[in-house]
């Protein structure tokens, strides 16, 4: 397995009513929680190495 192909856990606590919400939407748009998740990710760190 190659790094790019390892990938590690998270666990998050959320109000039940995000959570609903947060699946509902997701798949509407025909994704994963997961995929959503590391996209948000994904652009908030991009951000953050953008900052001074």
């Amino acid at each position: 397995m190659s790094q790019k192909d390892k990938t590690k856990q998270l666990t998050l606590r959320m109000p039940e009513h995000l959570h609903r919400e947060f699946k509902l939407t997701a798949v509407k748009q025909g994704r994963t929680m997961g995929e959503v998740t590391i996209e948000l990710i994904k652009r908030y760190v991009e951000r953050a190495s953008d900052l001074p």
